[in-house]
């Protein structure tokens, strides 16, 4: 499918379920709302969690754009930062960002409209933005949104959800016919199989790099229901996450193995001066017989390791 004409929506390197359930609906709106046509794209590959979200509601993979072509019309979703953006961003012509992150390294040729709002999801905003246009999101696109929001809080229990993540996702509940502590159940149980994964495939399956002045370090994440689970991909992890210094140009990396019912994470690290930024920012000390550090009550990286992390690299 030629993309040349169109405007593509997209979301972040190594998409989460936000980044992916985001573009597809936000593409749905602008293409009943707005002149041209547009096109749903994603940056990567989907994880396990997004497929069974995608194939729960029957909705199609987005298209795999890796590199954007000079001057192509690009809306961003989920993110705002020039180290997430697919390849050649940078000489694309960026017409809109919808996020809830930080404001990020972006910048644009042009006035832009740049939606950036203190909520749990960007999916939460972009059900507003259909309520705002008059559009109620069909059974399909509400699912879609609805598990966007319930990856991104953890079934809001996430410090990052919000009062309004909370009512907008109920309301989403309602149109999907949803049960939403069973249906995030599964969703998170899908997500955490190991069958078949690589090391590598759980390290970048939700895998984001950031820069604070000369430094560059990079952040995945994945949530467990299982303690079982998580202990057999931290030992993966353990392994691996060297390799990963040199592959992404990093001083630092870090992973985040979250536990969804103990609220915590079990920190693994790499890179000069990674340990003492972790023990720094979280006045914490690792010992000597575990691996990795453990962070209790801290399950977010946008709102808890990312602010800890640039006060301390």
């Amino acid at each position: 499918m030629g993309i040349e004409n169109k405007t593509i929506v997209i979301g972040h390197k190594n998409p989460d379920t936000d980044s992916i359930c985001s573009v597809i609906a936000y593409t749905e709106l602008k293409n009943k709302t707005a002149d041209g046509e547009f096109v749903a794209c994603r940056a990567g590959e989907i994880s396990s969690e997004t497929q069974y979200v995608l194939d729960a509601f029957e909705a199609e993979v987005p298209e795999l754009v890796t590199e954007v072509a000079e001057d192509q019309a690009v809306i961003l979703i989920d993110h705002n930062e020039k180290t997430q953006c697919a390849d050649g961003a940078d000489d694309a012509q960026i017409i809109e960002i919808i996020d809830h992150h930080k404001i990020g390294s972006i910048e644009t040729k042009d006035p832009i409209l740049f939606r950036n709002e203190p909520v749990g999801c960007s999916a939460t905003i972009i059900t507003k933005m259909y309520k705002e246009a008059g559009v109620e999101p069909d059974k399909k696109t509400a699912g879609l949104l609805l598990s966007a929001i319930l990856s991104d809080t953890l079934n809001f229990r996430s410090p990052t959800c919000t009062d309004r993540d909370v009512e907008t996702g109920r309301e989403l509940a309602s149109i999907a016919g949803v049960d939403t502590d069973d249906y995030a159940v599964k969703m998170f149980e899908a997500g955490e199989k190991l069958d078949g994964k690589t090391a590598e495939d759980i390290f970048y399956s939700d895998f984001k790099i950031f820069e604070k002045d000369d430094i560059r370090f990079g952040i995945g994440q994945a949530s467990f229901m299982s303690q079982s689970t998580l202990d057999e991909a931290r030992a993966m992890i353990t392994d691996y996450i060297d390799e990963t210094l040199a592959k992404d140009n990093t001083k630092m990396a870090f992973f985040m193995l979250t536990s969804i019912q103990d609220q915590s994470s079990r920190m693994i690290y790499a890179g000069e001066g990674a340990r003492e930024a972790l023990e720094s920012g979280f006045d914490v000390t690792q010992n000597a017989d575990e691996e990795g550090i453990l962070l209790k009550d801290v399950v977010s990286r946008k709102k808890q390791l990312v602010p800890a992390l640039m006060e301390t690299v």
